[in-house]
Formats: C-alpha cells, structure tokens, sequence
C-alpha cells in the first residue's frame, strides 16, 4: 500500500514537471523587441533553421541559467562569434555521447562472453557525460581568454593611432574612424563596426565603444568610454586621457607577459632538473657499478 501511494506520489511529480516543462514560457524581451523593432535587433527566421538550429535554441531557452554552473557564456560567445544555439549543440552531443560510449562498451564486454555488473557502466557513463557537457565551456573560457588578450594587444595600437591622428589636427570621429580602416585584423573591424553603427545612430562613439566593451568583456572599453565622457568634447583632456590609457595598457601588457614569462620559467624546473638527474645517473652509473663490484 505505502509502495503504491509512494509510487503514485512520483507519478504526480514526474507529470507535473513534464507538463511544466512542455508549457510555452513567457515572451523574452529581446525577442519582442526583436519583433517591434527588426532592424535595430535582427533575428533569423525560424523557418531558415536546420533541425540543429532549432534544438540547440530550445536546450538555450530551457537550460541555459543567468548566473552558476550551467550559465552559458554569452559574453565568450559573443566574443568568439559562435552562437548559443550551435554552443548548447555541442554540448548536447557529447554529452550523449558520454552516456552511450560506457554502455557500449559494457555491451561489447557482455557479448564477448563476461559478466561486467551494470553499476559500473551505468557511473561511468553518467560521469563521463557530466565531464563532457562541461568541456564546450572549458574550450570556450580558454579561447575567449587568449582573444581577449590579442584584442587589448591590438586595441593599445589602435588608440597610439588614434593620438597620432589628434595630433595631426583630426576631428574626435575622424581620429576613431580612420584607424579601424586600416587594418583587417578582427579587432579593428570589430571597433570599427562599433563606430559605423554609433553614426549611423547619431550617438556618441564612447557609448558605441562601452557597448562594445561590454558585449565582449573587455574592461579597457568600458573604462576608456567613461573616462572619456567625463573628460568631455577638449582636445586637452581628451589627448590626456587617450595617451594616459595606452601607457597604462602598455605597461598592464607587458606586467602580464613578464608574469606569464616567469611562470613558464619555473614551471620548466621540473623537467629540466628530471634531464640532469637522469644524465647524472647515466654517467655516473658504470663508474659505481664497478666500485661495488670490485669491493
């Protein structure tokens, strides 16, 4: 009796949560801003996606979570120039993947005449897939790192260039604008594409480059902008504050690459005092083995 009702009980809950999860949610803002204005906030139609596509916008709409463990990084993302959707895809496949190949492989075992116990597979698989489903986020983290490295590299020359143009008598937009054109590495058409769409928008180009600064998580952004709109439209206190920002990133650049420079020297302790050991040993082995034998 009490296994029925416990039962029944489980039956209720598992329903509840799968008519919860099959309910449609309430609209997202974006998308209804996306709908009200489409050409400020352009958005593929549904009909164009693939089966994929779609999956992983459904996986980013239920599973992705704002903050914790299971956040998506948008702002990698973002970064990077890969989708949510193909994001979560990745991480549904290996996931499955982890799921399948212990059990698979259990099964091959049992076939092949053994008696593998079934507890053994069914945790392997299960902390197989939780290890997998993480491995998208690891990559991620550790390619949008070095990328934003490279932007702050690229973005310190940007502003020398920006100083040079002011100082060669060039309005604040033309001084922005003109630098990003000359370079077809990623980080100048992203700054560039910034300013294209602060004009088009008749805004100013610090709010386009905090934007910008936020969307990709680049703190230098964000902190020039602001900095900038303090120190107003003077060409003074604006060629301060643009040559006060390269030294400071300049020297922020290279404080890291002597940090990282340094850690790579002793990290390389270890296999080097192994080389010296192991010729040490080399050499010095027949000398002693014929000491001992003679004794």
């Amino acid at each position: 009796m009490i296994g029925a009702a416990v039962t029944g009980g489980l039956g209720a809950v598992g329903a509840i949560m799968l008519v919860r999860e099959l309910w449609p949610p309430p609209p997202r803002l974006d998308a209804a801003l996306a709908r009200i204005q489409p050409t400020l906030l352009p958005s593929p139609p549904t009909d164009d996606l693939s089966i994929g596509e779609r999956l992983g916008r459904w996986l980013a709409g239920r599973l992705a979570h704002p903050a914790g463990a299971l956040a998506v990084p948008r702002t990698d993302l973002a970064l990077l120039g890969r989708p949510v959707e193909r994001f979560m895809l990745d991480k549904l496949v290996l996931f499955v993947t982890g799921l399948v190949v212990p059990l698979l492989l259990g099964g091959l075992v049992a076939l092949a005449g053994g008696s593998p116990t079934w507890k053994f597979p069914a945790v392997s698989a299960l902390a197989l897939a939780v290890v997998l489903w993480f491995v998208p986020d690891w990559n991620m983290r550790s390619q949008a790192r070095q990328r934003r490295r490279d932007f702050r590299y690229a973005f310190s020359s940007y502003l020398q260039l920006v100083v040079l143009e002011r100082q060669a008598g060039a309005a604040l937009n033309a001084a922005l604008e003109d630098p990003a054109k000359i370079n077809s590495g990623w980080p100048f058409q992203r700054v560039h594409q910034a300013l294209t769409r602060a004009r088009h928008g008749q805004e100013q180009p610090w709010r386009a480059l905090s934007r910008l600064g936020e969307e990709i998580g680049v703190r230098d952004l964000i902190d020039l902008a602001h900095t900038a709109e303090i120190a107003g439209s003077e060409g003074a206190k604006m060629h301060d504050v643009l040559v006060a920002k390269v030294a400071s990133m300049r020297h922020e650049a290279s404080a890291s690459a002597r940090a990282e420079a340094n850690s790579r020297t002793t990290a390389m302790w270890v296999p080097t005092s192994l080389l010296m050991l192991g010729f040490v040993i080399l050499v010095g082995f027949p000398f002693f083995s014929k000491l001992l034998a003679s004794g």
